[in-house]
């Protein structure tokens, strides 16, 4: 987020141009002491209901997945 928002690089007043990347990790490091891995931020959700409900789409991507027709006279 930050390399969007400041760029991939940052010039300091010294003139010495350093990632920005870099200075991002610094601040979780100083925070977290270390740097979360994907896993542990997934650990770290807390799931809901509404997490474990979703629709079949498979008729909607595929018409072969489609109940059949029934004609009823």
């Amino acid at each position: 987020m930050a390399e969007t928002i400041f760029g991939p690089t940052l010039t300091l007043s010294t003139g010495r141009i350093i990632p920005t990347r870099w200075v991002g990790e610094q601040h979780v490091k100083e925070d977290l002491g270390f740097i979360p891995s994907f896993a542990d931020w997934v650990k770290a959700i807390r799931p809901e209901p509404w997490m474990g409900r979703s629709a079949h789409i498979e008729a909607l991507v595929d018409p072969h997945f489609a109940s059949p027709v029934v004609e009823v006279s």
